[in-house]
């Protein structure tokens, strides 16, 4: 206990403290970077709210290296702003990269308006779910099976989009298979 007590009257008493306070103000810099942290930080959550936090933070960064450059002359406070700066802007563009505009067949776009934007869900969660499916579109004719019990394999996302379901393969597979059932 000694020991942690002798550290913070270190920390606390090892400082000379603050006699004169400087009397004039920041240059306008440094008082942009600190706005542009405040109005950063307050993003909100999404893909937008990433580009809008980055960018501010970004901004903020790269105000602080050049006031740290220019008015202070600190080796250290540039070297950290710039570094952060440029994580921020790799960020941005890696979001970017995200958000990049999706295209769909016309049948894919139709079905993400009337079904999967309604529920909230991004075009980039939109493109992994047709990928399971090959982006394939298929029509079935009437009465036609599209899939048999016990025969097709179920390695596709499949939707049916209009219409309506009708299980009569998987019937007359059972009345074949087992003929006592029917």
């Amino acid at each position: 206990m000694g020991e942690n007590a002798s550290f913070w009257e270190s920390l606390i008493y090892a400082h000379p403290t603050c006699v004169t306070w400087k009397q004039e103000a920041e240059g306008s810099i440094y008082h942009l970077a600190s706005i542009l942290f405040v109005v950063g930080f307050m993003g909100g959550s999404g893909f937008s709210g990433l580009l809008y936090v980055f960018s501010l933070l970004g901004l903020g960064f790269l105000c602080s290296s050049v006031w740290a450059w220019l008015d202070v002359c600190a080796a250290d406070i540039f070297s950290w702003n710039f570094i952060l700066f440029a994580i921020c802007f790799v960020q941005f563009i890696y979001v970017t990269y995200q958000v990049r505009s999706v295209s769909f067949d016309k049948e894919f776009q139709e079905l993400y308006s009337a079904l999967f934007q309604p529920l909230g869900i991004s075009l980039t969660v939109y493109r992994k779910i047709v990928l399971c499916c090959d982006a394939e579109v298929i029509t079935l004719e009437k009465e036609h099976c599209y899939a048999m019990q016990g025969k097709t394999p179920i390695d596709k996302l499949s939707l049916l989009v209009s219409g309506r379901f009708v299980s009569v393969c998987s019937e007359l597979l059972t009345a074949s298979v087992f003929p006592s059932l029917s």
